[in-house]
């Protein structure tokens, strides 16, 4: 009820704030509307005056359809200029909202730190940068204020952001439970998130927030049901905005600069003999002598090759990209320094800029394509478009155009090759897709890759005979390899050096063990027919997992004192869809087990449940519940597979409340940190 009030009569003093701002500069601000928007930011950026830094504050309402981010400190978005969607009198919308995206040019925009306004709020947490630029995701519907700015590519200007309003969820409960927590917690303004949820009125909003659960998991269903209310395709799906097929994907890319749209006229020419190989450096300061000499176009039979990290990639329309490479690639973990009050965004923002880059342009009239095989130089530049994401390291053979002395050099890439794939996922996914369909060289994808087996391998591989989840635990393996010490995973930060300090003596009092227990059980093969024939993942990993969990569980169960005189009760916390409990269920039996399956996904405990039927399984249950509200009186032993991060210590504290026997097996460290752990009252 306290949490409920609070609420309540914030939003309130918020309303009354957050109206008069708008009124008070609303009649300041140019509007940028969808045929002219982009027209009103070059015209601005080339007319105002220098003095006034362009501060001619501009107003943009649109849906955000693509975000990029370069850190903490640097976010781009692609925004559809266009007016919140509207329904009929039957409560339906006239047309789906990603319908306007593909006939609609967007406006790319940026939030920078340095350029964030806060002045207008007196504590600086409801308009706070750092809760923005997480929750502004593809498909919400925003307001912005800012001014423009220029880009790095010719005849176009960008939109610097100084402030924002969320003023349209899109329809993804994930999204939006974060949104309803930054709400309750205080770091977003209330009135934002009732305007953005017009279904549902402000009081019913409050008192579901006030009295609501604060896990992660209760709030995801909040937001399910809230999202339930809204009419069919008023709200946008993010996947579709990103394009659910690869047809749809190219159309919802924005057009190419005019610079990259016309291939320079040496891009035709034969391969040079006197072909030279350079760094990234070598080339920019090749560039730099040239424009010391005041020449204005490089030697046209001038042919370079280079090799370099891709640290940011830029698609467009008709098969077109823009890479930008470096010699040393700096992942957007290696920028998120902790704590962020004691960094300098200017300064650090100021670094970025300074980086010594080149862009690099894959064009499929440039790419020369060889006669012997089926490619087409579109499909060329677009398969090398898919997969050189940042942190792929790409080898190029081209040549350097620039128009002025004034101009970044830009590299004609006449042929690509790929040295090491990115960790992402997608990214790994898709080349071993294309090897499996003959549309990648062997050669290329076995060392870029850095697969285990080699060259025999991938040439398993692209012999047709793997199955598509095969390839699946396939990359899920590979990204494991191809992070490094500068990738995303790869970084630790202070607060989890500072949490793994302060068990320091946990370790050094009981340090892992290994041990080598001989199964006194049959292991049933029915946990293996889902899968198929072949060393699998399945096998390698989680079979010899499952196995070891059922080893120690038994150990437990036979250790209590009236095993085999009643069935004992098992529950597993976080069990999911019983990949873990089916086994023990079916391998015990109804007179030994009766297993009880907690989890908070109901479609994860559908599954089980069905998966339990199928087996003819009477002695398990499952319920779709919070761990950490459960009631387990009566628990014999308390198991868990992979609980991430607290979750363990919810399914610790209930054994230990109940005096129960446990065999848990932790995962994702400092995860879920927010659930309340169960302590004895004892």
């Amino acid at each position: 009820m306290k949490g409920y009030l609070a609420l309540l009569v914030i939003s309130r003093l918020l309303e009354s704030a957050t109206a008069f701002s708008a009124v008070e500069t609303s009649s300041s601000l140019i509007p940028l509307r969808p045929e002219t928007a982009n027209n009103i930011l070059r015209n601005l950026l080339t007319n105002d005056d220098d003095t006034t830094e362009h501060h001619s504050l501009v107003m943009l309402e649109g849906l955000v359809s693509r975000r990029r981010s370069i850190g903490k400190h640097l976010v781009f978005l692609d925004i559809i200029p266009m007016d919140l969607p509207k329904v009929d009198a039957n409560n339906r919308t006239k047309k789906a909202v990603h319908d306007d995206v593909i006939s609609t040019t967007v406006v790319q925009a940026v939030m920078r730190r340095d350029f964030w306004d806060n002045a207008d709020d007196t504590n600086n947490t409801l308009c706070s940068y750092d809760v923005y630029q997480k929750i502004i995701q593809p498909g919400v519907h925003v307001k912005l204020t800012g001014h423009a700015g220029p880009s790095r590519n010719a005849n176009a200007a960008l939109l610097f952001i100084h402030k924002m309003r969320y003023s349209l969820a899109n329809d993804d409960p994930r999204h939006l439970r974060n949104v309803l927590r930054y709400s309750i917690e205080g770091a977003l303004d209330i009135n934002q998130v009732v305007n953005a949820l017009p279904c549902i009125g402000r009081e019913e909003l409050i008192n579901m927030l006030g009295v609501g659960g604060q896990s992660d998991n209760s709030l995801e269903e909040m937001a399910s049901e809230i999202l339930g209310r809204f009419p069919t395709d008023y709200l946008s799906n993010p996947s579709k905005l990103v394009g659910s097929s690869n047809s749809l994907k190219r159309k919802l890319l924005p057009p190419a600069p005019l610079e990259y749209v016309n291939v320079h006229s040496f891009c035709t020419v034969q391969d040079d003999p006197s072909e030279e190989f350079a760094s990234i450096a070598d080339i920019l300061q090749h560039q730099k002598q040239v424009n010391t000499q005041n020449l204005l176009t490089l030697n046209t039979t001038k042919q370079f090759t280079i090799s370099g990290w891709v640290q940011s990639r830029r698609r467009y329309q008709e098969s077109i990209s823009v890479l930008e490479l470096v010699d040393e690639f700096s992942s957007s973990a290696a920028l998120q320094i902790q704590p962020y009050d004691d960094e300098d965004a200017t300064a650090r923002y100021s670094l970025l800029k300074e980086s010594q880059r080149l862009y690099a342009v894959l064009h499929p009239d440039a790419l020369h394509v060889d006669s012997d095989v089926d490619y087409t130089s579109i499909e060329v530049s677009e398969m090398y478009g898919n997969v050189l994401c940042p942190g792929a390291r790409v080898m190029l053979k081209g040549f350097i155009a620039s128009g002025s002395t004034d101009d970044v050099p830009v590299f004609w890439a006449k042929s690509c090759h790929l040295l090491r794939s990115s960790w992402r996922p997608s990214a790994v996914r898709l080349i071993l897709d294309l090897l499996h369909e003959k549309k990648f060289a062997v050669d290329e994808a076995a060392a870029a890759l850095n697969l285990a087996g080699g060259y025999s391998q991938a040439q398993d591989i692209a012999k047709g005979t793997t199955s598509a989840t095969e390839r699946q635990w396939m990359a899920a393996e590979l990204i494991q390899s191809l992070q490094g010490e500068n990738s995303r995973a790869g970084r630790i930060t202070s607060l989890m050096v500072q949490s793994l300090n302060s068990f320091a003596y946990a370790r050094n009092n009981y340090p892992i063990e290994m041990i080598n227990i001989e199964s006194e059980l049959h292991w049933s093969p029915l946990s293996e027919s889902e899968v198929s024939s072949g060393e699998s993942r399945w096998q390698r990993v989680k079979k010899p997992q499952l196995k070891f969990m059922i080893d120690q569980i038994g150990a437990v169960l036979r250790s209590h004192p009236e095993y085999g005189q009643r069935t004992l009760k098992v529950v597993d916390i976080g069990g999911g869809k019983g990949l873990l409990s089916n086994v023990l269920a079916e391998m015990f039996g109804i007179d030994i087990v009766e297993v009880h399956v907690v989890d908070v996904s109901i479609s994860a405990t559908n599954n089980g449940m069905m998966k339990a039927k199928r087996r003819g399984l009477q002695n398990i249950l499952f319920v779709a519940q919070d761990a950490t509200k459960l009631d387990i009186r009566g628990v014999d032993v308390v198991v868990a597979l992979h609980a991430c991060g607290a979750l363990s210590d919810v399914a610790l504290g209930h054994a230990v409340r109940q005096g129960a026997g446990f065999v848990v097996c932790p995962c994702c460290f400092l995860s879920n940190s927010h659930l309340r752990v169960p302590v004895t009252d004892r």
